[in-house]
C-alpha cells in the first residue's frame, strides 16, 4: 500500500507541471512586440491564441503546444488515479511529447526572434515561458517517474 502511494505521488507534478504550461499556453501571450511610428505613436502585435495579426499560425502553434501538454496531464491523471493502468510505453510517449513540446517552443521562438527582430522592442510572454518550463520540467519529471518504474 505505501508502495501505491509512492507511485500515486510521482504523477502528481507531472500533472501540475504539464496544466499550468497549458494555463499559461491559452491564457496569455507567446510573444508581441511593438513600433514606433510617427503617425500612429506605437503600434504593437500580440502572439496569442485569439490573435489576429498573427493568425492562423499563432493558433496552430499554441495549439500544438497545448496537446502535447495535454497528453502528458492525461497519461499523469491516469497514473494518479491508479498507477498500474499506466504502461512504460506510456511514460515514455508522454516524455518524448514533453521534450517534444520543449523543442518546439524553442523553435517557435526563434522563429518569432526571427520575424519581430527589427522591431523597436519585443519580447517573450507568459504562454512561450509556460511552454518552455511545462515541457522542461514534464519532460524531466517523467525521465524521473521512468527511471523508478524501470528498476
Amino acid at each position: 500500500m505505501v508502495i501505491e502511494n509512492k507511485d500515486k505521488s510521482s504523477y502528481l507534478w507531472p500533472l501540475i507541471t504539464s496544466l499550468l504550461g497549458t494555463f499559461l499556453l491559452l491564457t496569455e501571450d507567446f510573444g508581441a512586440w511593438q513600433d514606433r511610428s510617427s503617425f500612429f505613436g506605437v503600434t504593437e502585435g500580440y502572439v496569442w491564441i485569439g490573435s489576429t495579426k498573427a493568425a492562423p499560425w499563432a493558433q496552430i502553434v499554441i495549439l500544438v503546444l497545448v496537446a502535447g501538454l495535454l497528453f502528458c496531464a492525461f497519461v499523469a491523471w491516469k497514473g494518479y488515479q491508479n498507477p498500474s493502468s499506466v504502461t512504460q510505453n506510456m511514460l515514455r510517449n508522454a516524455y518524448r511529447s514533453a521534450a517534444g513540446v520543449l523543442a518546439l517552443s524553442i523553435l517557435f521562438g526563434l522563429a518569432f526572434i526571427a520575424l519581430v527582430y527589427d522591431s523597436d522592442w519585443w519580447w517573450f510572454g507568459g504562454g512561450f515561458y509556460g511552454a518552455l518550463g511545462g515541457g522542461a520540467l514534464t519532460a524531466y519529471l517523467y525521465r524521473r517517474t521512468i527511471q523508478v518504474h524501470s528498476d
